[in-house]
């Protein structure tokens, strides 16, 4: 399994290189879509539990609920702002949504499922500065899940007929990096505007 310390040498090792980039693009529109945001946590709220979350470690699935739900895996780096309010806040990246027991997927669990990305998780570290990114789905999980710290949110759903709808809406929501199906159609849109360095 890809260490905290394994990820703290490569990035000492590689310092001095240029950085690796996580292709983030969260889509505008439905970040600002405010009623189906909360259409969305209203039913998440009646259809499944509140969510949880544990680090990603190999062994992980032993405490894992053995039912149908829904998971995210969420590259936390481990910086901390203090806030006036006496609180701390973090950013959080949300890499890859799924679920476990929907439609087509009978007997899977979320304890099931994680099993399948244990061997994800023990990627080399050392891929993000020497290797291009893969295309694939399974080549992305292993390259972007070597990033720690790494959590694992769950939640539980016992109704699986709403769990691919539950799914589909989060990913087009948060646009998870690794997700290469059900993402949003986003389109970049070139300014009419001159940048400010290039006006004479």
């Amino acid at each position: 399994m890809t260490t905290p310390e394994a990820l703290a040498r490569s990035v000492i090792r590689h310092s001095a290189e240029p950085t690796p980039a996580l292709e983030i693009q969260l889509g505008i529109t439905p970040m600002l879509d405010i009623p189906a945001h909360r259409v969305l946590q209203d039913d998440l709220r009646v259809h499944a539990s509140l969510w949880d979350s544990a680090f990603a470690t190999e062994d992980l699935h032993r405490s894992l609920p053995d039912e149908p739900g829904l998971y995210m895996f969420v590259w936390r780096p481990s910086i901390r702002l203090a806030m006036a309010d006496q609180t701390e806040s973090s950013f959080h990246q949300v890499l890859y949504i799924g679920q476990a027991g929907g439609s087509g997927q009978r007997g899977n669990t979320l304890k099931n499922r994680y099993r399948d990305y244990r061997r994800h998780l023990r990627g080399n570290p050392a891929d993000l500065w020497t290797r291009e990114p893969p295309t694939s789905r399974t080549g992305r999980l292993t390259h972007y899940l070597s990033l720690r710290p790494l959590e694992f949110w769950y939640a539980t759903v016992e109704d699986r007929s709403v769990i691919k709808n539950l799914e589909a809406r989060l990913i087009n929501l948060y646009n998870p990096p690794i997700n290469n199906q059900s993402r949003p159609r986003i389109r970049a849109r070139l300014s009419t505007v001159p940048h400010p360095t290039l006006r004479s």
